[in-house]
């Protein structure tokens, strides 16, 4: 068992110093959104998901929701275009070790995404964010993380829990896209910092939307690749080694 979890695909990850595992995306890790199609089903007009507590996954549901009512921080982004198939989209959110070795051979990103032992993921972006997600809820188009992790740089040292929900659909017009938008709700395990949140929120929200751009172009940018050069993506992964064969395998069927 590891010593930091993350909060998430894409990626706001906080330090925990706690040995309890609770998390599971990528998410790490994973961000991907567009423009262009009217989303309204998806999305309330202040923004926010409407949550399905009844149906999250595990026993920590009101933690969840308490989670929500007391966040420390809010970020969400609606209507991000990423040019490739809603399938590919469902199978790098199921995936992301797989992600994570793709962004890697194709050199376009660097970060660290293993499986628990006891389900979920370990995540690091190698500069200072790491901590454990897991997927708490699961339905076409939506795709929902909570994560435990932390912040380590220089100056600042974080430790914190967070929710991370993707919502997402096809869009419409040739070739493919789908249309992206999260939510996270980040809860900061300080209560001094928790105090001083107002003066340090100028910090904070610039780094946590830096990572969030950060990889939101690089996976723009892989989802670029895969549409139009699937077949030197693929041999990249498979010359590499680095991927499970069973992942490549049902990757090659939905590229070819």
């Amino acid at each position: 068992m590891r010593d930091k979890y993350l909060t998430p695909f894409t990626l706001f990850y906080f330090p925990n110093s706690a040995r309890t595992v609770s998390p599971g995306v990528l998410s790490v890790c994973f961000i991907l959104l567009f423009v262009g199609i009217s989303h309204g089903d998806v999305i309330k007009k202040n923004g926010k998901f409407d949550i399905p507590y009844g149906s999250l996954l595990n026993t920590r549901k009101e933690e969840y929701r308490q989670l929500v009512e007391t966040h420390s921080i809010f970020r969400s982004l609606h209507g991000i275009e990423f040019n490739i198939d809603k399938s590919m989209v469902n199978f790098m959110l199921d995936h992301p070790t797989f992600l994570a070795v793709t962004l890697k051979v194709m050199k376009i990103g660097n970060y660290t995404v293993e499986k628990n032992i006891g389900g979920g993921y370990f995540v690091d972006d190698l500069k200072g964010v790491s901590g454990n997600v897991e997927v708490i809820y699961s339905r076409p188009g939506q795709k929902y993380f909570y994560g435990v992790g932390g912040y380590k740089g220089v100056l600042i040292r974080l430790a914190g829990r967070s929710l991370i929900l993707f919502e997402y659909l096809r869009g419409t017009g040739y070739p493919s896209r789908t249309i992206i938008s999260y939510n996270t709700y980040t809860k900061i395990d300080n209560m001094v910092l928790e105090i001083l949140l107002k003066i340090l929120k100028p910090i904070l929200i610039p780094l946590m939307d830096k990572k969030i751009n950060k990889f939101i172009r690089e996976t723009q940018k892989l989802a670029n690749e895969i549409t139009a050069h699937p077949e030197k993506v693929y041999q990249a992964i498979k010359e590499s080694e680095l991927a499970e064969e069973v992942e490549l395998e049902e990757f090659r069927k939905l590229v070819f």
